[in-house]
């Protein structure tokens, strides 16, 4: 009976605590949420993302604005100030209708960084002003304009150096044995945010490569800017008896880079030793000679073989863009040294072909042994409009042309005979 006692009591205690805490939780609740409801509307920002930059960005960026007061805010204006390295694109002044109590709202500015911006933090003032709407039990609602505020966001801007091999061309653009003074430039280029100083460019060219007497295989640059490229020339030498076929040849890039550190790398390119066998595309004729859109023409292009080896089973492939439809490839056998033939392709132009001069690439597949080798040559196609292609101007036009197509028919004879005499 006893022990029934004592847990009866025990359970009388516990009712008690329990009845105390709830008092409590209550009271507090009372005496908090009116004087957090009163709280005046605050506007402040709570986040930015992201905060990290590269010079020369342009960056949408997320600013997270918050109400931090018991009130709604309305009529919420955000002014930009001016910085001379970090500016906003558009307008510097961001309007937002309301915010309520407590509650966020996500806005999006575009930030632009300039070029080459040294590393750092950069901060960007912001004024802020709004009016306060709220209840009063004398007047009913009211709005209230509230002091202006200033708020700054900061970004962190950090550059890098990057280079890379964005190019490389030859002059002749076809590479073969036992030839002197071929010209081969390599583009670099900084895709990086920070310039790279004292660049230097050097070649190691394996056999059958080797430098020229009157060039050179190291190049150098005082810099290169961010997003921006250089182009180093060299002069290479080709062994008699080298074999036709792709080499790579290793470079080394040397910069000063960020904080003054000297940077090395290892790059490498490829150049091709083309066979004996070379092609000359001829001037290209069109029947009708004027295209116009939605039209049917054949189009006849002259391949001449100007190597110094026959080519085997010569196929011609063109390659357009898509507004030109029909049969893209024709099959023209061997080609003799000296010989040429006309590949023909009938072709339409699309109803929705633009006038301009096209330019379009022939690709020539042939054999070599027993290998099939290839090549790329160029070619401009030029499509004028229905109107300028009227009864009026079709016969000054025809004209021009032809008398375009003779300037460069000579033109092409005297390269052609200055290539055989060389």
């Amino acid at each position: 009976m006893k022990k029934v006692m004592q847990m009866g009591k025990l359970m009388d205690t516990m009712r008690q605590i329990i009845l105390l805490i709830a008092t409590l939780i209550f009271v507090t609740a009372v005496l908090v949420a009116p004087s957090s409801a009163a709280a005046n509307a605050n506007i402040v920002i709570t986040d930015v993302t992201p905060t990290d930059l590269s010079p020369g960005d342009i960056k949408e960026v997320t600013l997270t604005l918050k109400n931090q007061g018991g009130r709604d805010a309305r009529h919420i204006t955000l002014n930009f100030q001016n910085n001379d390295h970090i500016a906003l694109i558009g307008s510097s002044t961001v309007y937002i209708s309301s915010i309520n109590a407590w509650c966020s709202k996500d806005i999006p500015i575009t930030i632009k960084a300039d070029d080459e911006l040294p590393n750092g933090a950069y901060a960007i003032p912001i004024a802020v002003t709004f009016e306060e709407y709220h209840f009063d039990v004398s007047g009913g609602y009211k709005t209230d304009r509230m002091p202006s505020t200033n708020i700054t966001i900061v970004f962190h801007v950090v550059g890098t150096t990057t280079l890379e091999v964005a190019d490389v061309a030859t002059d002749p653009p076809e590479l073969r044995e036992e030839s002197e003074n071929n010209n081969i430039t390599v583009l670099i280029e900084n895709s990086g945010s920070a310039k790279a100083r004292s660049v230097s460019l050097r070649m190691d060219p394996p056999s059958p490569f080797v430098e020229a007497y009157s060039g050179s295989t190291s190049g150098f640059t005082e810099e290169i800017e961010a997003r921006s490229s250089h182009s180093f020339l060299f002069a290479l030498d080709i062994e008699d008896g080298a074999e036709e076929g792709s080499y790579t040849i290793s470079l080394t890039i040397k910069y000063i880079g960020e904080d003054a550190h000297i940077f090395s790398q290892k790059k490498s390119i490829t150049l091709k030793i083309s066979p004996q066998a070379d092609f000359l595309v001829g001037e290209v004729t069109t029947d009708p000679a004027v295209i116009t859109r939605g039209k049917t023409f054949r189009m006849n292009v002259p391949v001449k073989n100007i190597g110094n080896k026959d080519a085997k089973s010569v196929k011609v492939i063109l390659k357009t863009k898509s507004y030109f439809t029909g049969a893209k490839t024709d099959y023209l056998g061997d080609i003799e040294v000296g010989a040429d033939k006309i590949a023909t392709f009938e072709l339409e132009a699309d109803r929705d072909t633009i006038p301009d001069n096209y330019e379009n690439d022939l690709k020539l597949v042939w054999k070599e042994g027993d290998e099939r080798l290839d090549t790329i040559k160029s070619f401009s196609l030029v499509v004028v409009s229905n109107e300028g292609a009227g009864e009026g101007l079709n016969e000054s036009f025809i004209s021009l042309a032809g008398l375009g197509f003779f300037v460069a028919s000579l033109t092409g004879t005297f390269v052609y005979f200055k290539k055989k005499k060389e």
